[in-house]
């Protein structure tokens, strides 16, 4: 009975080891694939309304409220990945009536929901983009906003 216990403990205190110093992070990001770079960068500098940050053959960056939105060549980082779905990004926005006319106007028959979903005080809608990927664009009412 006492080895269960001593084990526990053990493992306990080695797990709280390992999170004692809080990671490093610098900065959040998060990258979609691309089979065609200058489409996909054209496409999210028209959504986002605004040129990349930095700009490579195989990875373009853009700085989306101080986080990281990448596009990175599938051909280059992640052969035999398939097309789309390989991360669910989702934005949070200031005005989603106005996101959901600026995707309509880019990708018409790329909306996955039927406009806007409500559920309570979060709103969003999901569309694939030039390459297949999923996207979520929402907005959030919270108290004192």
């Amino acid at each position: 009975m006492l080895k269960p216990l001593l084990l526990a403990a053990t493992i306990a205190t080695a797990a709280n080891d390992t999170i004692a110093e809080p990671l490093s992070v610098e900065r959040f990001g998060l990258y979609v694939l691309a089979d065609d770079m200058d489409r996909a960068t054209d496409f999210y500098a028209r959504l986002f309304g605004s040129e990349p940050e930095f700009r490579m053959p195989a990875l373009v960056g853009f700085d989306i409220r101080g986080g990281l939105f990448a596009i990175v060549s599938r051909e280059t980082y992640a052969q035999g990945v398939p097309a789309g779905g390989s991360v669910r990004p989702y934005i949070r926005v200031s005005n989603l009536e106005d996101a959901l006319r600026r995707v309509q106007a880019l990708v018409p028959d790329g909306l996955e929901t039927e406009g806007i979903v409500q559920e309570g005080a979060f709103s969003f809608f999901r569309f694939k983009d030039t390459e297949d990927n999923v996207i979520e664009l929402f907005s959030l009412e919270t108290s004192g906003q």
